[in-house]
């Protein structure tokens, strides 16, 4: 998949990428061959790794705005995305988002419509193909619709800016979503075509995409019996993947440390959706556009208590601005509140170690920092002692101890509220699911943004989560069934010996609660904003559990003011409410 993306041909989308253009004219030439073909589906497959998924945008829209994450920016774009505060439709972001998947959208409308006439050598990689096409057409207009609400519905390639654009229903978007993903699950297979392609959509995908649009569609619903036919729509796609893991080569780990271990980065067997990123500059959308996201959910931690900058704590450059850098509310750490829950342990950082040869002697100065007693001037740590720990805990007598404590009184007030102190609110457990071993081994810093991590936008919890969700919701559904699927995920979570203690029961199920366990199984996957969405909790959550978010939650984006600019009935097309 990498190496196709080298090559496609991105003259083929002649428009200027930082402007509206839904048609970004494509040449008739790229469609006359198999190889030609090919180069369009692979361009879709850049946009989302290139544009989109590995950059900020999605980490402060998906991750930002909800009770989970705070951006600890102060200023810019950061505030507007994550806090809804002083939001334009002038903004570049919401702006990039738009044109993003309207290229996408663009792209797969102009391979579904000439895919007859091409002549294909391999007509399973036609068949595939085409399956790809509709995929990613549904994806597209998922993100697109979910966050700026009932747009302009295209289904044909649009060469040339048409002047007027009128909006659809959302029923019209979602029945084109789940009819795009029926074309695809009879169009895929089950490994990549070809099988080295790794990141290409498959079977496991199409089904994953179908539950996660249906389920999404009941938000749209007003009738109850129309929402039970989505709901098990939703929960069927579901179970056809948990039943058919065998065939449709997913699985499980046995542990939380497994799923996101460097390692299984570029081979994780639990993904069923990978956006795809690179090592070699050369081989992304832009050079200067690789895989970012290891370097916004870290806390500052170098230069402190004899920790020097290393691969092995990350990137701390967004920390030590406040920039960028997400930080885990107050609730979302006290969601891990089981001590039989290993997920917070495997997936988040407390403890840092002295790693520099000479160890680390206390001064007066990162004494005064963490508001440690001056008679601790001269005490000494060796390499390898615990220097800092930044904990979801209370600590008792923690300003005594021989290292450093930052504990959640430390980090947050009584309310969630992040600490006013400096000193301490740029330390904080830190999320460890996009840790990137890639910069290692091309020998880049270990502050480098050019990262190779393959971002994991589908995993297979996730349909247990729905199905769970589905039985919960519908009208004559078995809470104990949901609770059934749900353990599953909470066995998988306990330390040994402990699964008894994790398992919950038909009297838990309850919406919040799943959205709960959504949150402690998929916190920072870019899906929490699309949750509480989709489910009417938005702006409820973000006011109960995260209080730094001072401004109402808005279930919508701006419209980018540049389309309206260009278009000739921006009236009747409308602003959306932000």
């Amino acid at each position: 998949m990498t190496a196709a993306m080298a090559t496609m041909l991105l003259s083929l989308n002649s428009c200027d990428l930082d402007e509206y253009n839904p048609g970004g004219s494509t040449a008739d030439t790229a469609f006359k061959s198999q190889t030609g073909y090919n180069t369009i589906i692979n361009s879709v497959y850049a946009y989302w790794g290139g544009q989109l998924y590995g950059r900020e945008d999605p980490v402060l829209l998906f991750n930002g705005g909800n009770d989970e994450w705070i951006n600890i920016a102060n200023s810019g774009y950061g505030r507007q995305l994550s806090k809804y505060e002083e939001v334009l439709a002038t903004t570049g972001q919401y702006k990039n988002t738009w044109n993003r998947l309207y290229e996408i959208i663009n792209d797969c409308n102009a391979a579904i419509e000439r895919h007859p006439n091409v002549i294909f050598t391999d007509q399973t990689m036609k068949t595939v193909r085409l399956g790809e096409a509709h995929f990613m057409r549904a994806y597209a207009y998922w993100h697109l619709v979910e966050n700026y609400g009932n747009v302009d519905l295209r289904t044909k390639e649009t060469k040339e800016f048409e002047g007027e654009c009128r909006r659809s229903s959302y029923d019209d978007f979602y029945k084109l979503m789940l009819e795009d993903c029926d074309v695809a699950i009879q169009n895929l297979t089950a490994q990549p075509y070809p099988k080295e392609d790794v990141g290409r959509a498959t079977l496991k995908a199409a089904y994953g995409l179908k539950a996660r649009i249906a389920l999404t569609y009941v938000e749209y619903l007003n009738d109850q019996t129309e929402k039970d036919k989505y709901y098990q729509m939703a929960e069927d796609a579901a179970k056809y993947v948990i039943e058919h893991q065998a065939e449709l080569g997913v699985s499980m780990y046995d542990t939380p440390a497994e799923v996101f271990a460097k390692a299984n980065n570029k081979t994780n067997k639990e993904a069923m959706f990978v956006i795809t990123h690179s090592s070699e500059p050369s081989l992304n959308m832009k050079k200067s556009n690789p895989c970012r996201t290891h370097s916004y959910f870290h806390a500052k931690y170098s230069d402190w208590a004899g920790v020097a900058g290393s691969y092995e704590y990350g990137n701390d450059k967004n920390g030590k601005s406040g920039g960028m850098c997400m930080m885990p509310t107050k609730h979302l750490l006290e969601l891990y509140n089981n001590p039989y829950d290993t997920r917070y342990a495997a997936w988040f950082r407390e403890n840092y170690y002295v790693n520099k040869d000479e160890g680390f002697t206390w001064d007066e100065t990162q004494l005064n920092h963490f508001e440690k007693p001056v008679s601790m001037v001269g005490q000494h740590l060796n390499k390898g002692d615990l220097a800092m720990q930044f904990t979801k805990e209370r600590v008792a007598d923690k300003r005594n101890k021989p290292y450093a404590v930052v504990d959640i009184d430390d980090i947050y007030d009584s309310n969630g509220v992040v600490s006013k102190d400096a000193n301490f609110n740029i330390h904080f457990p830190s999320l460890l699911k996009y840790e990137d071993e890639n910069l290692e081994k091309k020998g880049y810093s270990y502050k480098s943004e050019v990262g190779a991590n393959d971002i994991i936008v589908m995993r297979l919890p996730e349909m247990y989560f729905i199905v769970a969700e589905c039985e919960t919701m519908k009208s004559g559904g078995n809470k104990q069934t949901a609770a059934d699927y749900l353990n599953v995920i909470r066995e998988r979570a306990a330390a040994p010996g402990h699964k008894e203690d994790m398992k919950v029961a038909a009297s838990d199920m309850t919406l919040d609660f799943i959205l709960d366990e959504r949150s402690r199984e998929l916190c920072g996957e870019h899906l929490r904003w699309f949750d509480l969405k989709r489910t009417g909790k938005l702006k409820e959550y973000v006011k109960k559990y995260n209080p730094n978010i001072t401004q109402e939650a808005k279930t919508l984006r701006p419209i980018p003011q540049s389309f309206l600019d260009s278009i000739l009935n921006p009236d009747e097309f409308g602003q959306n409410d932000f």
